[in-house]
């Protein structure tokens, strides 16, 4: 059975998207007050900071061509221009990177190892990072023998539609990934441009009045689940600026 609290490396080698050096880390337990105590990874760099990397354009190596991404820039320092992203580079994901670069993370490769850090746990594939820049046997594995999980894909393809949400930021991208049978996360304006019999309000937003955690809901878990897609409010500190992105 994997520490209550620890963190280790589960994956270290090539990017699926381009082959750029990629580290995953899967932290066993977590405070994070809307997914609940799940097992986190961070799909990460393995040879840049994240922020340098979002500015720099080279976040494409764990993040594809997601549009939340922002614009690549020359500023010596900070992240990409007009990013969207809702995840802070600069808590967890830096925080994660450094700990790594200094050795601190211990290595659970194969798959009885990284099975024992999911084992009865939620698993949240991918906190920051594109799951589908890594190996589907490590979430396989990962997710062997858990209690459920979440995972999203900003991909213009989703590779493992039974285990991962295809992310949709407009309603035509929602109704082509339903036309091919997947489930998507929806970045909504309003509660009004919610589908009737397609999609759900996230239970765990604040205008479904965080009735849920992820780790309760377990809607998010791509086709494996027979629901309704699921649609959130642009939220977070970016909101404008996501907003301006949601069509």
């Amino acid at each position: 059975m994997a520490s209550s609290n620890q963190t280790y490396v589960i994956y270290n080698g090539p990017s699926l998207i381009d082959g750029a050096p990629i580290v995953v880390l899967a932290q066993s337990n977590s405070t994070n007050r809307k997914t609940g105590d799940m097992v986190q990874t961070y799909i990460l760099r393995a040879d840049i900071d994240p922020i340098s990397a979002s500015r720099t354009g080279q976040d494409s190596s764990i993040c594809g061509d997601c549009i939340h991404r922002g614009k690549p820039s020359d500023k010596p320092n900070g992240q990409a221009i007009d990013r969207t992203c809702y995840v802070t580079l600069a808590h967890g994901p830096l925080g994660k990177y450094k700990a790594f670069k200094r050795g601190a993370y211990p290595n659970a490769f194969g798959h009885e190892s990284i099975r024992a850090i999911g084992l009865g746990r939620m698993v949240r594939l991918g906190t920051y990072g594109d799951p589908c820049a890594v190996p589907n046997y490590i979430w396989e594995s990962l997710i062997s023998a858990c209690e459920g999980w979440t995972a999203y894909t900003h991909g213009a393809t989703n590779p493992m539609p039974q285990q991962i949400m295809t992310s949709a930021d407009n309603l035509a991208q929602a109704e082509s990934a339903w036309s091919r049978g997947e489930r998507t996360f929806r970045v909504i304006k309003a509660l009004s441009d919610v589908v009737k019999g397609r999609e759900v309000l996230c239970p765990a937003s604040e205008e479904a009045g965080k009735r849920a955690t992820c780790e309760t809901c377990k809607l998010c878990a791509g086709a494996s689940v027979k629901g309704k897609s699921v649609a959130i409010v642009a939220h977070g500190i970016n909101k404008r600026k996501a907003m301006a992105l949601v069509q």
